[in-house]
């Protein structure tokens, strides 16, 4: 397969729990996995120490709980792919440069948390003619190709950085609704936005509900497991609207930092291969650690030799096996038929999270598949190929024929729609819904319908209600 250029940049576990901090100033808080968010209570993410707003400050109705990445078929162009995707390993080592928190003339004040729920930021874009001559080119040696942009949000002017277009199925050239990556740092050392070096915004056009990735991520962060923050956003370029964007976390070393702390690794983006076999790791892509791959070799070896009889306990040296059965059970309760377990189209859609001692959680990635049986109903009692075509078994199709396994993961389903039940989706469902009705109507680069957008929405908050008792069924379940 075509590699594409990965990171060579092996973060050392210290460097990594300093995070963002390269000449910001920011105090980004940093989580040990399974901990619990000391702002919202949710488990898995801890939001920026000061919580304060993003973007123009503005605070519409949402969910102020939430403390707190895309398209269908993405994997592929996010992430590694970009030469410099974790290059600057100075980051984290120039932090003690950053200034004395106790003295209030040090640096900057704390960074604002762009994915704060209860905001919607603004970003505008300014790109050239040569620029834009590339974000409208559909020729495949322009698709992923980053032009030089200006970057604005509230009083905040960044005069170069980075922009391409990103997504699969979900692709646009310009003036199409685009799907963007922003680089900070790619043509400026060191140059950060609110503490960050990249933003994700994805153009929503599998959703017409404009609402599942961001309910699906909060699904996970609230199961107390790892997954990206996520808000909506505004968008323009040249002073044009382009709407209203998922504006995602991107999982890079800073999510790393945040998320897993001291403890953190490697990750890699799996784009194929989710039969996690030797001979398969190039199908995942490297975001943070090198090229060898040697803690990846390992997972996979012991999936290898892992008998159906003893499955949890021959991986459990390389594997979160809680975790990965919750992650599973996740996706299964918010309906992920584009994912690790369920996908139709082909198990990906994951990043794979490695800890210090070797040992893997999954990350759950492009989740605009989700809340809806468009595609068709999601089986949680049916995990699905690794391949469509070529078949292949992810490790939860072999947990089904593995007694111990399967009883382990009905129980982690269990515990899943337990919290899902506690979450009042529907009325958070409808509060972001009011949070950007106004918004979505008014966006000119719309591919729903406002008929479309009005009827997936209604359906949209009886499949939330209706989700736990299906899923229960499937599987048996009291």
């Amino acid at each position: 397969m075509n590699k594409g250029l990965r990171s060579r940049v092996s973060l050392a576990a210290a460097s990594l729990t300093l995070g963002c901090a390269l000449a910001v100033g920011c105090s980004d808080s940093v989580e040990t996995s399974g901990g619990v968010d000391e702002q919202s209570g949710e488990g898995g993410v801890t939001p920026v120490a000061d919580g304060s707003s993003g973007g123009d400050g503005s605070r519409p109705p949402g969910d102020a709980s939430d403390g707190v990445r895309p398209d269908a078929g993405d994997a592929a162009s996010d992430g590694a792919s970009d030469a410099d995707a974790a290059t600057d390993a100075s980051d984290a080592g120039d932090a003690g440069d950053a200034g004395d928190a106790g003295d209030a003339d040090a640096g900057p004040p704390p960074c604002s948390d762009v994915y704060d729920p209860n905001t919607i930021p603004k970003f505008e874009l300014t790109v050239d003619a040569a620029g834009m001559a590339v974000l409208a080119s559909t020729a495949e040696a322009d698709k992923k190709k980053w032009v030089h942009a200006t970057f604005k949000s509230g009083a905040t002017v960044l005069a170069d950085v980075g922009l391409r277009r990103k997504g699969s199925s979900t692709f646009r050239a310009v003036p199409q609704k685009a799907a963007f990556k922003v680089k900070f740092d790619k043509y400026v050392d060191g140059q950060r936005f609110e503490c960050l070096r990249e933003l994700t915004l994805n153009n929503m056009t599998s959703d017409p509900t404009f609402l599942a990735e961001r309910l699906a991520y909060h699904v996970f962060r609230s199961a107390g497991l790892p997954a990206p923050k996520a808000n909506t956003a505004e968008v323009t370029l040249n002073g044009d609207s382009y709407g209203i964007y998922a504006n995602i976390e991107t999982p890079n070393e800073q999510f790393l930092s945040r998320v897993f702390g001291a403890t953190a690794s490697t990750l890699y983006e799996v784009q194929y291969g989710s039969e996690w076999l030797p001979g398969f790791e190039d199908g995942a892509d490297v975001q943070v650690g090198d090229d060898a791959r040697a803690d990846l070799t390992a997972l996979y070896t012991a999936v290898q030799n892992a008998s159906n009889a003893t499955l949890l306990a021959d991986v459990a040296g390389k594997l979160d096996t809680t975790a990965w059965l919750k992650h599973s059970a996740a996706e299964a309760a918010v309906g992920h038929y584009d994912g690790y377990a369920f996908g139709i189209y082909g198990s990906h859609n994951y990043h794979l999270a490695g800890d210090t001692n070797g040992v893997f959680r999954l990350v759950p990635w492009s989740t605009d598949l989700t809340f809806s049986d468009r595609e068709g109903v999601v089986d949680a009692s049916n995990p699905l190929p690794a391949d469509p075509v070529a078949g292949g078994e992810t490790l939860l199709v072999r947990c089904k024929a593995s007694p111990t396994c399967w009883a382990a993961y009905k129980d982690a389903v269990q515990t899943v729609l337990v919290k899902y039940e506690s979450l009042d989706l529907v009325n958070l469902a409808k509060a972001w819904h009011a949070q950007i009705d106004a918004l979505v109507v008014a966006d000119p680069k719309r591919e729903a319908t406002l008929a479309e957008y009005a009827s997936e929405t209604q359906l949209l908050y009886a499949w939330i209600a209706a989700r736990p008792g299906v899923v229960r069924t499937q599987l048996g379940l009291p």
